[in-house]
């Protein structure tokens, strides 16, 4: 099914991509501007808001994407302090990586199959979630698409324009998020283990075929060194803090699960919803069948993926960094490959068996997948991914004037340095009995529901029959509803 790149693209397939990107922007645009959650929240207040000099020389936070601050930055300039503008650069690059997808798929595989796979990804719950998200990991999803369509070209037709547009890449993705390295160094493993079984085949590489990568990425090592030369001093201390963690017990705890594998696949089976999550086995064995059936350059996508994935959990298993699923978001685009290419496979193979069935019967199953994935929208529209807007305007249209508002744990930050400043920041039991007068009205407000029933244990046992939960305000965020109480009345 592998074949080579076709030399022109068809008006048909001009006319098809364009109403399959023209759909992408409709998903991604509706409501954009819906309520910011908590690191959009805190992009805006740490990084965004300080003047160019200053976003260059900050990295006190694995929050701040370096790449995408700037861009943020600039499009808050042009367009207003609104959600919508500080999320502008991450649905550009949400769109422009379903047009690196089928750039990568159509060079391998039909012209269907590359349509189909822009068309999954393009309708994916997953990816217009992080379309509207104002972080960096659309913009890794993009260059890295791109890179892996570069990098097949390259051992098809090694020259210095293609590994130059690489290192580009990858230059630009380490600029966005430091996470690209697995990324790339999964792509280097990649080359190198196709590169010793052209050799072990007796195959005669091509001129330059070591000298190019190697000159293109000295290059892109003194771009980066010249892109993070400010902010060098600060990553030894911030990837420490975020080794070690720091905090009580129960902080540690919470800390300690976000490292384990286990929760990271549980976590990522959980995001398919009821309705498709019990056919995750499906979904793998499809994927699997793919992998196993892409022959020549193109077996290149498959071996990046397995080894983005294990090189991804090793490494931060071994320096104790959490393992968050959307670590793994760069490899969207692989998936939706992978799920595309298998129904194809088979497909072939029961047209091999049954003759009658018809033609088109690889096309009908990628339909039916794409169909199925839509049962997971309509929630992206239905709820906001953490709603600290929501529950703030809920709360003050209850509260008497006065009345004090506790917000707990991981939940303070975004009222009282944002939403609401009158807002009380509670971060221990100690905090809370300072403030909190028992027989008068008070409010409490938290998210991160999980961590923070967790680490708040202590308060909740304390004065469970003083509050009463009032509202409960879904989040798309895995634990990002708003839980609100009240206090009950004497």
């Amino acid at each position: 099914m592998t074949k080579p790149a076709e030399p022109k693209t068809s008006r048909n397939t001009v006319l098809a991509l364009t109403a399959i990107l023209t759909l992408a922007l409709a998903l991604r645009v509706y409501k954009l501007d819906a309520a910011l959650w908590y690191d959009e929240i805190a992009t805006l207040l740490r990084y965004v808001r300080l003047p160019f000099g200053e976003l260059f020389s900050s990295y006190d936070s694995l929050n701040n994407h370096m790449f995408f601050s700037l861009q943020a930055k600039a499009s808050v300039a042009m367009f207003g302090e609104t959600a919508w503008a500080l999320r502008l650069p991450a649905m550009l690059f949400g769109l422009a990586s379903v047009w690196a997808l089928w750039w990568l798929a159509k060079d391998l595989f039909s012209r269907n199959i590359a349509l189909f796979s822009a068309l999954l990804m393009a309708v994916s719950y997953h990816h217009i979630w992080f379309s509207q998200n104002a972080r960096g990991y659309t913009g890794l999803l993009f260059f890295g698409l791109v890179a892996t369509a570069l990098l097949v070209r390259a051992v098809q037709k090694p020259s210095w324009s293609v590994w130059l547009l690489y290192m580009a890449c990858l230059v630009a993705a380490m600029y966005t998020h430091l996470s690209a390295a697995f990324l790339f160094l999964a792509q280097g493993l990649a080359w190198l283990i196709y590169t010793f079984g052209l050799r072990a085949q007796g195959a005669k590489l091509a001129k330059g075929w070591w000298t190019m990568p190697l000159g293109a990425a000295f290059v892109a090592l003194v771009a980066m060194l010249v892109l993070y030369a400010p902010v060098l001093g600060q990553m030894t201390e911030t990837f420490g803090g975020v080794q070690q963690g720091t905090g009580s017990e129960l902080k540690a705890a919470s800390i300690a699960e976000w490292k384990n594998p286990l929760w990271t696949l549980m976590e990522i089976a959980t995001s398919l919803g009821p309705l498709l999550a019990p056919l995750f086995p499906v979904i793998f064995l499809v994927i699997l069948i793919s992998m196993l059936n892409f022959r020549g350059p193109a077996i290149l996508v498959p071996m990046i993926f397995v080894a983005h994935v294990a090189l991804t959990v090793v490494i931060l298993k071994a320096t104790s960094f959490r393992i968050w699923p959307r670590y793994f978001f760069v490899d969207i685009g692989f998936i939706c490959l992978f799920l595309v290419h298998g129904s194809y496979v088979i497909a072939g193979w029961a047209q091999r068996k049954w003759q009658a069935l018809p033609a088109f019967l690889g096309a009908l199953l990628a339909t039916g997948g794409i169909v199925a994935s839509l049962a997971l929208l309509p929630a992206n529209y239905r709820y906001a991914k953490q709603d600290f807007a929501g529950a703030r305007d809920l709360i003050e249209a209850s509260r008497t004037p006065g009345a004090p508002v506790f917000a707990l744990g991981l939940t303070a930050m975004p009222y009282v340095e944002y939403l609401a400043p009158d807002w009380l920041d509670i971060q221990t039991l100690a905090d809370f009995e300072t403030v909190y007068e028992p027989g008068k009205e008070a409010w409490i407000v938290y998210s991160f529901i999980p961590v923070i029933e967790r680490r708040f244990a202590d308060l909740f046992d304390t004065y469970a029959d003083q509050f009463e939960e009032v509202r409960y305000i879904h989040g798309t965020l895995s634990g990002g509803g708003m839980i609100i109480m009240k206090s009950v009345s004497p």
